[in-house]
């Protein structure tokens, strides 16, 4: 599979990023570490004019301590946050979940902001344009029915280890693009679409990921095929205490779903909780097992945090 040919810009600046981006009407995308978008381009998912790649603009590459929250840029590496001592300190959940993404040699080329922005992912539709035309289009590529279920909505699997965690700890966005500059919980990024499963803005880039400067106690626990390389078939954060906690759950579904309350209490229900995510069988993995993962790996994550 080969890159489609597009015109290559690297600006200095997120006012030129933003000016390319105006002059391609919008027919350009972003590149930060490219773990994602790359593979979707050699797949023709995605076949954006211009690439325009933000890796020269130095002030979305910092990690510091401002008005009582770290703020994290969103081109930090994967690997350069989990080696950022007061993250492993501060915030286990998000180094946990940092430390089992994918594989180092990956970590040190992705970053935090392009795990969250990453697209949805489904075995029907992360394939070759020669297989999706034989196959024939899916929701998510224009068609009218799912291939797995026959509805008209798409269930693609949002599949970053990170965001789970970072919901756990009330991570909010900044974000600024051609309508101006805005700021949002992380929540609020994710639409629950799985043809368009971010709610970005034409032209807007990530510009930093704040997390509330608190101690916390928490973890993230993964279910996949392999030790290491694999998207999370489920993905389980938990930060907070034994009073009060937020959990967030996803690889299932086109957007993570996150519940707080007291440990107990959520826990104790977290069966019927999981009836509120829709599984289907569009991963290597048999969806029923995946809804049943769910209590199980809730279970296994508080009592490692919390004990007995």
């Amino acid at each position: 599979m080969k890159l489609p040919k597009f015109f290559y810009f690297r600006p200095k600046t997120i006012e030129e990023a933003l000016a390319t981006f105006t002059a391609y009407d919008g027919n350009a995308v972003y590149l930060a570490g490219g773990t994602d978008l790359i593979p979707r381009m050699k797949l023709g998912l995605k076949k954006p004019i211009a690439v325009i790649d933000l890796k020269d603009i130095e002030e979305l590459k910092k990690v510091r301590v401002e008005d009582g929250k770290i703020v994290i840029g969103p081109l930090v590496t994967l690997f350069e946050l989990s080696k950022t001592p007061m993250i492993k300190e501060k915030f286990p959940a998000l180094f946990e979940a940092l430390i089992l993404t994918s594989c180092e040699t990956l970590q040190m080329r992705g970053t935090i902001g392009g795990n969250i922005l990453q697209d949805t992912r489904c075995l029907f539709y992360n394939q070759s344009e020669f297989w999706r035309k034989a196959k024939g289009p899916c929701v998510k590529t224009g068609g009218e029915r799912c291939h797995v279920t026959g509805a008209k909505e798409c269930h693609s699997n949002y599949m970053s280890d990170t965001a789970p965690a970072l919901l756990s700890l009330e991570a909010s966005l900044k974000l600024i693009g051609i309508e101006g500059e805005r700021e949002i919980p992380l929540r609020e990024i994710f639409t629950g679409n799985g043809v368009s499963p971010l709610s970005l803005r034409p032209g807007e880039i990530l510009c930093q990921i704040s997390i509330p400067n608190e101690v916390t106690k928490g973890g993230y626990e993964k279910l996949r095929l392999r030790g290491s390389i694999d998207y999370p078939l489920l993905g389980i954060a938990l930060s907070g205490s034994s009073e009060k906690v937020k959990i967030a759950i996803g690889g299932i579904g086109p957007g993570p779903k996150v519940w707080e309350g007291k440990l107990e209490e959520i826990l104790s229900s977290m069966q019927k909780l999981s009836q509120e995510i829709k599984a289907i069988a569009n991963t290597i993995l048999d969806p029923l097992y995946r809804k049943e993962m769910i209590p199980v790996l809730s279970q296994r994550l508080a009592k490692r945090v919390f004990g007995s």
